[in-house]
């Protein structure tokens, strides 16, 4: 039974990736649509797994910009220059393929786009893309940066665990007397290692609880995860990193781990509202 179940999953992933690739087009035009559109909520909108377009404090802006074209073939290349016209500013984290979007970055280098990127990804956007350094700020952890209506803090995030990983930067986000974190993709939830944030509006919490482990019924960093979280006690959780199409079947986080994860971060702390958040949702901030 056990290699039934095991096609029954291959096969049922490949339903989900092709419905996916199927709808990209017409997912990322709405999202694109409602963004350059709204004028007055705070909200943010995912164009992938964990990519960001924010709009905030009346300011247009972006985290790890993404189109799921560049990492999955048969998906048109949207007109990123003309969708992405009215982005103010760009924020980068880390140099993973599933946020760094050489060629989004390439297609809107000549805009009048102010971009925050890291010391330790510069030269990989640099070599790669057209971007010029005048159009750079490069961020210091700790030392806030002020682009329009928004103020980001950026700090060391944890990317690093015991089988690999990358310098990140996370980015604490104040606008309209709100704070919402973006710490990135973490791999060491050891909440002593980050910055004293104080009360936090909101998480965005990128789902991962073991590399190579998404098939385990109980994968070895669920507790870590929800510590973490509970730890950081924001008002609202939003779990994001979901359907990361791409992965492989035992890296892909799916609503089943949300599931698992918002059930034990009720109980662990239930004055955190929980919700997901995956690609083509908007969420009110």
């Amino acid at each position: 039974m056990t290699w039934i179940n095991a096609g029954r999953s291959i096969v049922k992933l490949a339903n989900k990736l092709e419905t996916a690739r199927t709808e990209y087009s017409s997912q990322w035009d709405k999202v694109l649509k409602d963004w350059n559109s709204l004028k007055q909520t705070d909200a943010a909108w995912l164009t992938y797994a964990a990519n960001y377009l924010l709009f905030t404090g009346g300011t247009r802006w972006a985290i790890d910009p993404f189109s799921m074209s560049t990492r999955i073939k048969g998906i048109q290349t949207p007109d990123f220059a003309n969708d992405l016209k009215n982005l103010e500013f760009v924020v980068l984290s880390h140099a993973h393929n599933d946020h760094l979007d050489l060629t989004l970055i390439d297609a809107i280098a000549h805009l009048p786009v102010q971009w925050i990127i890291p010391e330790h990804m510069l030269e990989k956007v640099l070599e790669n893309t057209r971007l010029e350094k005048h159009k750079i700020t490069v961020p210091e952890n700790g030392k806030s940066l002020i682009f329009g209506n928004v103020n980001l803090t950026p700090f060391d995030s944890l990317h690093f665990h015991a089988k690999g990983g990358i310098e990140e930067t996370g980015y604490l986000v104040e606008f309209n007397n709100k704070r919402w974190l973006f710490p990135g993709d973490i791999r060491n939830y050891g909440v002593n290692k980050l910055p004293d944030f104080g009360k936090l509006d909101g998480i965005f919490a990128h789902l991962w609880l073991g590399k190579g482990h998404a098939k385990d019924k109980r994968p070895p960093y669920l507790e870590d995860f929800v510590k973490f979280y509970a730890a950081l006690s924001p008002s609202r959780l939003v779990i994001t990193h979901l359907d990361e199409f791409g992965r492989a079947e035992d890296e892909l986080w799916d609503d089943k781990h949300y599931m698992l994860v918002s059930k034990e971060i009720h109980a662990a702390a239930p004055a955190i509202t929980v919700k997901m958040a995956k690609m083509g949702m908007r969420v009110v901030l």
